[in-house]
């Protein structure tokens, strides 16, 4: 579209800020097919990304088909879940895969329409979270955690009654020709210990990831934000086709991991500091960044979660900056 080839690949993370773009609140968006899809569309021909995730609340959706309530607002704030309902005893009996539950299905009509429009020009994915992040919706942080600590025999039944309904949705996903991005929110230290994550977060991951590439989808990239340092080789050991440097974490070490394993590597730029500004300070930290880590062929330029109130100019300054002094 530019008419020159981008050498470097730009994936900001788009989800409530599309919103803006067509003038609703993120609430509107999220419960819409027509405007999800108008926002993801309104983004991508604004900013032009290499790849688009469609989604506003991503965190929400299966929790909330699952039983959690779900806090819509009339303002800018993002939908957030109100109730945990496996809090005090764990449903097992509830946990039952159905398009007709929440909103997967009307995320997914979504998706389908953002692919019907760029499709063929950028490839469109579907946000699924891992199974421990739905967990934690479903029991409560602490509770769960307790549960962990207390070694309680329901915590890897729940896990593994997650991960059968997210592969369904995966086979759901799929079968619509879309991507699958998998975010895990809830488990990026120091939230918890990296021993929880290597016992009760990665294997569910890693068969969760296998299921997906089973289903000839080539590239899976596991999403968990925040310092990862210390849960990084775990990351990898997932069988994610993408390691996250977030903004957090030193991107040269990340960078020899990547190497070191062949994998894509996206380094994030902070979206407090694309939200505030200024424009010359954002780019500095791109010239930055790329000093570091633009030589690598797997190099993607990202940012954490673009807030719905950043101007838009800061994100357009940065895919302009790209162009003219970053392409072949």
């Amino acid at each position: 579209m530019w008419g020159v080839e981008i050498m470097i690949k730009f994936m900001p993370t788009i989800l409530e800020h599309g919103a803006r773009l067509i003038g609703v609140t993120p609430s509107q968006a999220a419960c819409d097919a027509k405007l999800m899809a108008d926002a993801h569309i309104a983004a991508y021909t604004a900013y032009q990304p290499d790849s688009v995730t469609v989604g506003i609340d991503v965190y929400n959706i299966e929790a909330e088909a699952l039983g959690c309530q779900v806090r819509f607002h009339s303002d800018d704030a993002i939908p957030g879940i109100l109730t945990h309902p496996f809090q005090n005893s764990i449903h097992m009996e509830n946990i039952v895969f159905s398009m007709e539950q929440g909103r997967a299905a009307l995320l997914l009509e979504a998706a389908e329409r953002v692919k019907a429009r760029i499709g063929k020009e950028v490839p469109v994915s579907a946000g699924i979270c891992g199974p421990f992040s739905i967990a934690v919706e479903l029991c409560g942080f602490d509770r769960l955690l307790e549960w962990i600590y207390d070694e309680d025999e329901r915590v890897p039944k729940l896990l593994g009654k997650l991960l059968e309904h997210q592969k369904a949705y995966c086979n759901e996903i799929r079968a619509r020709g879309l991507g699958i991005t998998v975010f895990e929110s809830w488990a990026t230290p120091p939230l918890i210990s990296p021993s929880i994550y290597r016992d009760h977060v990665m294997p569910w991951e890693k068969q969760l990831i296998t299921h997906i590439r089973e289903n000839r989808i080539p590239a899976i990239p596991l999403v968990i934000g925040g310092d990862t340092s210390l849960i990084r080789d775990h990351i990898i050991n997932t069988g994610t086709t993408l390691l996250l440097a977030d903004y957090k974490v030193d991107l040269q070490d990340y960078l020899q991991a990547a190497t070191t394993h062949q994998i894509t590597l996206r380094g994030n730029i902070d979206p407090k500091l694309i939200e505030s500004g200024p424009v010359d300070k954002i780019l500095a930290k791109v010239d930055q960044m790329l000093m570091i880590a633009g030589g690598y062929e797997k190099f993607i330029l990202g940012t954490g979660v673009v807030s719905y109130s950043t101007p838009s100019e800061n994100l357009l300054a940065i895919r302009n900056y790209l162009r003219y002094h970053y392409t072949k």
